[in-house]
Order: structure tokens, then sequence, then C-alpha cells
């Protein structure tokens, strides 16, 4: 059995708004406060019916682009931690999958076994938002961790 890092790690799901930034940034102050790393996670969707496919043809596109967003993040909350007076720098990592938002954040909780807690963001209720709601909802009711959801008000920027 390979053998795992096991120091605790805060999961932080992006999306790439300003509400999943304004999140991340409150991840990052809780990482040099608890001492833990930061996954930035990021799920993109693939298409469950045939009709759905057909829209969507280009899933290396949707990987390569979700994996060049989580790299430009990361690369912000790094330079975000210059800003930070703590002695503590935590490291910080990324992961991209396409498939069920829900079942993957499930998934790396109870395969990792280091995830201390989940941070996502929070945003004011539009009468377009019902799935994202909906996938918030579903998270918050299976994931077997804290989550935390981060309002949408900014947070520590100047």
């Amino acid at each position: 059995m390979e053998a795992t890092d096991q120091t605790k790690t805060i999961l932080v799901l992006t999306d790439f708004t300003n509400s999943a930034l304004n999140a991340a940034d409150y991840a990052l102050f809780l990482a040099s406060q608890l001492k833990t790393k930061i996954l930035l996670y990021h799920s993109y969707y693939i298409p469950a019916t045939e009709s759905e496919c057909l829209q969507i043809t280009n899933y290396g596109l949707l990987a390569e682009t979700s994996k060049s967003n989580l790299e430009k993040e990361m690369n912000r909350l790094n330079i975000s931690l210059k800003a930070y007076g703590s002695n503590f720098k935590p490291q910080i990592d990324y992961l991209s999958e396409g498939g069920s938002f829900t079942d993957n954040v499930c998934s790396i909780i109870d395969e990792r076994k280091n995830i201390l807690m989940l941070v996502m963001s929070g945003f004011k209720a539009h009468n377009d938002d019902i799935l994202f709601g909906t996938e918030i909802t579903a998270v918050v009711s299976k994931a077997r961790c804290p989550v935390v959801i981060v309002p949408e008000v900014e947070f520590l920027r100047a």
C-alpha cells in the first residue's frame, strides 16, 4: 500500500467566479492560521445524455482549460501569501476532474482521509442559480467533513 501524506488539507471548490476567488482567499487565511495545505478543486461537466454529448465534442479542451485556470488561481494565491504576516506558508495544489460535481467531491473526501474541511463560495439567490444551489445543498448534505460556505462579500481584499 502506497504511503500518503496525511497533513490536513482544506479542499477549496472553485468555478473561477469572483465569489469563488473570495472563498479561496478565505481558505488561504484559514490554512495559514490552521497550518494546513490547500487543494483547489474544479469539476467540469461531462454530459450524461447523447444529445448533450453532441453539444460538447472536445473534452480534452474542457480538461485543459480547467487545469490552466487552476494553475492561474494557485499562482494568484501563492502571490497573496507574500502579503500575509504568518510564518507558515500553506502548500497549494490543485485537482480537476470531469463528471458529477457532488460525487467527485465526496470521493475526494472519502479517499484522501486528510481533508479537514471543505470551503466553497456562497452567493445571493438568483432565479437562474437553481442548479448551483442544488449542488451546494447536495455537497453539504453528503460531505463527510465540515463545510464552510463563504458569503459573496469580499474577504480581506483592499
